[in-house]
């Protein structure tokens, strides 16, 4: 029997060598593949980093504008002059900004454009922010105004938009129905309540002439909100009074209205030249000249406007019947002792819109939601009244005994004086048709964000 012998192959010369060169090169492919990759990865990072640096910018611009334009009052009777009124004010409100220049703010009829700004960002590069406006109208159409912000980051671009509306009216006359500059002090049982709701007799002063800003004592009531802004004062009530509302220390002030008195003058036909006391008389578009210091007796009628030039004490006593507007001259010295218009005895106002459809009255028909426009003077309260078609604004108020009756607006005091109500008076705020802008206070326009407008 043979045995076979196994036979042992030689490998060839060179296989390792090739082997070694094959995973060499696998390796190689692999790093080449783990540098791409690490540099698509990078370059993803990158334009994630600077599309997130674009969408920082962007709203950024927005943050920025929207603390400019909050509240913001505004003018133009169109979009080219709303557009200049925009510019004129971030011109000046961002000239302490050194990352761009104010100047550059440019206004025309189709919008405000802005010099971009500049953001310092990571790695030392540099962001910008740019940023447009648009109005669609003038303020008095209750125009809507976009701001778009583009932020731009190497080459990635984001851009927003948000919107603003133009307010009209005042803030101020719309939370409250009884406003003063001047202590408000009620005593004995006197009341303020609301016609439609608790919240139209609500009350707010300015006052920092004395601690007790807003004062109630002895039965007192209110049934909205008593609200005070002076550091240091505060709204005191007594333990017999009521307040029906929240009390508010420390609230913001408002801005308050401007009046003009003198765009009434064009409605006087006649000069008043009666007697110091007039008893039954009837008057129509009548100026009273200074220092005539009329008392108005009996049953007194008066159509139009009653146009009161300083200095004058004029008393309303007996039984008034007026339909139209007081208005009175704003006195260069206010000098409230020797400036009132007094209300002693019964009274029915009627507003403006009340009276004959007649040539001598156009015009004036238009001039609504006022009933005695009187800065500098004080008003004096203390017989009954039926219903005040309008707004009553004066520098001082008082209201004794039983005077009592329906006010169709606001109670306004433009100084700091006394708003005081004592006895059993009895004011009851209707503002269920009260305007923004009351004839003879100037209107306002302001600018309020609108929630939710913000878009991509």
């Amino acid at each position: 029997m043979h045995t076979r012998k196994s036979e042992t192959r030689p490998v060839a010369a060179g296989s390792a060598l090739l082997i070694a060169l094959i995973f060499v090169a696998l390796f190689a492919c692999m790093a080449v593949a783990l540098a791409v990759v690490s540099e698509s990865n990078l370059a993803i990072c990158r334009n994630r980093r600077d599309i997130q640096q674009a969408q920082n910018l962007t709203e950024t611009g927005l943050y920025m504008v929207q603390r400019e334009l909050g509240g913001l009052e505004v003018s133009g009777a169109d979009a080219a002059a709303v557009h200049g009124c925009l510019a004129n004010y971030f011109q000046v409100a961002w000239a302490s900004i050194k990352t761009t220049s104010s100047g550059g703010v440019t206004a025309d009829a189709e919008g405000v454009t802005f010099p971009p700004i500049l953001v310092p960002g990571p790695g030392g590069q540099f962001g910008t922010i740019t940023l447009t406006m648009q109005a669609d109208g003038g303020v008095e159409e209750g125009t809507t105004i976009t701001v778009a912000s583009t932020g731009r980051f190497n080459d990635a671009t984001r851009t927003a938009y948000y919107d603003f509306r133009v307010d009209s009216g005042y803030r101020l006359l719309n939370d409250f129905g009884v406003v003063s500059r001047s202590p408000i002090t009620m005593g004995g049982g006197a009341l303020i309540d609301g016609a439609n709701d608790d919240a139209e007799a609500s009350l707010f002063s300015s006052s920092s002439s004395q601690t007790h800003a807003i004062e109630m004592a002895g039965q007192t009531q209110i049934t909205g909100d008593a609200a005070v802004s002076a550091e240091g004062c505060e709204v005191y009530k007594g333990p017999n009074a009521t307040i029906g509302g929240d009390i508010g220390n420390g609230v913001p002030d408002y801005s308050w209205p401007d009046v003009d008195t003198a765009h009434f003058e064009q409605y006087v036909e006649t000069v008043y030249s009666g007697e110091s006391t007039e008893t039954d008389g009837t008057y129509t578009n009548i100026r009273i000249p200074p220092n005539t210091n009329p008392t108005f007796n009996g049953n007194t009628q008066l159509y139009g406007v009653v146009y009161i030039e300083s200095p004058n004490v004029v008393t309303f006593e007996g039984n008034a019947t007026i339909c139209g507007v007081v208005v009175c001259e704003e006195p260069t010295i206010e000098n409230l002792s020797r400036n009132q218009v007094n209300f002693t005895g019964g009274l029915v106002a009627s507003g403006v819109e009340y009276l004959p459809d007649e040539p001598r009255f156009d015009g004036l028909r238009n001039e609504t939601g006022t009933f005695l426009l009187a800065p500098g003077y004080a008003a004096n309260f203390a017989g009954n009244f039926t219903t005040i078609n309008g707004t009553v604004v004066a520098s001082q108020f008082g209201f004794a005994g039983t005077a009592s009756g329906i006010i169709r607006g606001n109670l306004m005091n433009l100084s700091d004086t006394a708003l005081t109500l004592e006895g059993d008076a009895h004011l009851t705020i209707d503002k269920s048709e009260a305007t923004g802008h009351p004839a003879g206070i100037l209107p306002r326009y302001a600018l309020i964000c609108i929630s939710g407008s913000y878009r991509e």
